[in-house]
């Protein structure tokens, strides 16, 4: 079986037996992880064309292109199995999600009550922060019906496209599957925070890899010239859910296989 010998970085917060555990003397360490090809998956999160955030999609636009555009490249030359999750509605676009059972229906919760969970009526001072005044619907309502996968993605007749965890999960274990390599969009919000982001599917216990530098986070004021968030996202992966790995050893493990 071929396989990619890639080196992955953590951070460990531990020391060794006979130093003092403290904060300050965590450090990241490295090591190469052997990933047999056939179970192994690359997962492209919201590869997006559009964004009501300028500075961001911007940022994405061009990591798209420098930086993932070629991983999926390399990707395909091993015959690493590539899965698409775009968002339900921009999966919903491509046909290869017909290949999947569609989600089944879900029993809405009793508690809390649906109009507290729908912030209505008396409820509606306890919106979320993106639905208080101004609210992001001001930018991102003229953009919504644009939403599709950047120009720069080719999706293939043979990629998988999936809108959900369970897909994706169900895809997984169809294909036999252990390894997960997180390329794709936004850092801190969906890479980590969808059902099939790394949060989610990292509960299943799959090994989990982030490609630093095919990704980007939606930063702060105080943030955004040193793309801090992004970087605590990574440490946050590193430390919790698994390993990242830079573009240049994916290159080389590929190269190498």
């Amino acid at each position: 079986m071929k396989k990619l010998d890639l080196r992955v970085r953590y951070f460990q917060d531990s020391t060794p037996a006979d130093e003092p555990c403290r904060e300050t003397a965590f450090i990241r360490r490295e090591f190469d992880m052997p990933l047999p090809i056939q179970e192994t998956a690359l997962i492209l999160v919201d590869l997006w064309n559009v964004h009501f955030i300028e500075t961001w999609i911007e940022r994405a636009k061009q990591v798209t292109i420098d930086c993932i555009v070629p991983v999926i490249d390399a990707a395909r030359n091993v015959g690493m199995t590539i899965i698409h999750g775009p968002s339900p509605p921009v999966a919903e676009q491509y046909p290869q999600l017909k290949r999947h059972k569609p989600p089944a229906p879900s029993t809405p919760p009793s508690w809390p009550p649906s109009e507290f969970r729908g912030r209505q009526g008396d409820y509606n001072i306890y919106r979320g922060p993106r639905n208080q005044p101004p609210g992001i619907g001001v930018h991102w309502d003229k953009l919504a019906s644009q939403l599709s996968m950047s120009p720069a993605i080719e999706v293939r007749d043979e990629d998988y496209v999936i809108a959900t965890g369970q897909q994706l999960q169900d895809l997984l274990e169809e294909k036999r599957i252990l390894h997960l390599i997180y390329a794709g969009f936004a850092t801190n919000w969906c890479v980590m925070g969808r059902d099939y982001g790394i949060r989610s599917m990292s509960r299943y216990g799959y090994n989990m890899i982030i490609l630093r530098d095919a990704t980007t986070g939606v930063e702060f004021p105080d943030t955004y010239e040193n793309l801090f968030t992004t970087e605590i996202t990574i440490r946050e992966v590193e430390q919790q859910y698994g390993f990242s790995a830079s573009n240049t050893d994916f290159f080389n493990a590929v190269e190498n296989v």
